[in-house]
């Protein structure tokens, strides 16, 4: 990839991190205005759960921007890991959001529940579900074009927002229409606030699980691998076989090594041609990879060798 393109992709990283901060602020402060005036526990416990997303923004935001700077004197792969470390972040921040939300629902049950102007709880529940859908949409779609474990975390985050939110909103109408008919209906209140808190210690696991992987350097999925393999195998009739493949992410990265087995009497030229070409092949199908040879002479006597070359 050219620096051109990596350059272009680190602003469209930056600039979904950026988007990410300001919208989540302005949610905030909606819901705790809302929340705090209305007295609903599950309004105060949606505002709870976009603070910890606003952080979680900010930290995805610092992240975009050290992961795209290069490798240096101590950092020799780069920086990519600080995406993971924000995803790790992150995840352990919801799991901590989930707690307070279930805390302050405890409290509403214990102390019992009053309930005021709905109509507002409704409305911001409203533009909370819509905001949410369309900005967690154009983060995953960014996240998969960078390869952003943050930007991906940050997502996740908001894509719970929705569930949770549109949980709200439906309890919140459900109270209007229903209180005074049904005894205790104001229960669903804190009864929401509950399960939007079981709701996203779910994403904060995935996130969490998915951050620890990449930072203990899991290898490449199944498809990836595949694809490399593939494009080794293409060029079959110019080695004789392959081995010990490895693989691992490094934020924007994917590092692959591997022990290629070549006629004894190829010359060092000619090997450096030939995994030069392996290389660029398997380049087309995955960006952004750093593909590191190690090449073995045959032992003569392989009967599936396809290669000519001077037995010693």
């Amino acid at each position: 990839m050219s620096t051109k393109q990596m350059s272009e992709l680190n602003r469209k990283k930056k600039f979904a991190a950026n988007f990410s901060v300001i919208s989540n602020s302005g949610l905030v402060v909606l819901k705790l205005l809302v929340g705090v005036m209305s007295g609903a526990v599950s309004i105060i416990a949606e505002a709870i759960h976009s603070g910890i997303d606003l952080l979680a923004a900010i930290i995805a935001r610092y992240s975009v921007v050290k992961s795209a700077e290069p490798a240096d004197e101590k950092h020799h792969f780069g920086h990519g890991k600080v995406e993971s470390v924000s995803a790790l972040i992150e995840g352990l921040l919801i799991f901590f959001a989930a707690y307070l939300i279930i805390h302050e629902a405890y409290s509403k049950i214990v102390h019992g529940i009053k309930i005021d102007i709905i109509g507002a709880g409704i409305g911001v529940m409203f533009i909370s579900t819509v905001a949410n859908i369309l900005i967690s949409r154009y983060l995953f779609r960014i996240a998969k074009e960078t390869k952003s474990d943050a930007l991906d975390a940050d997502a996740w985050h908001l894509k719970t927002d929705v569930y949770t939110s549109l949980g709200v909103f439906v309890a919140l109408i459900l109270i209007h229409f229903l209180k005074g008919v049904i005894p205790h209906v104001e229960y669903l209140d804190p009864t929401i606030a509950i399960a939007t808190a079981i709701w996203i210690s779910f994403a904060a696991f995935q996130i969490t699980k998915d951050a620890i992987l990449n930072l203990v350097d899991t290898k490449i999925s199944e498809e990836e691998e595949a694809i490399v393999k593939k494009a080794i195998l293409e060029n079959s009739d110019t080695f004789i076989d392959f081995h010990k493949l490895r693989s691992r992410r490094s934020g924007f990265y994917t590092y692959i090594d591997l022990h290629l087995v070549v006629s004894r009497g190829l010359s060092v030229d000619k090997a450096h041609k030939l995994t030069h070409h392996i290389e660029k092949d398997i380049k087309k199908l995955l960006r952004n990879t750093d593909i590191m040879f190690h090449l073995e002479p045959c032992n003569s006597k392989c009967k599936r060798c396809k290669i000519r070359c001077t037995k010693s």
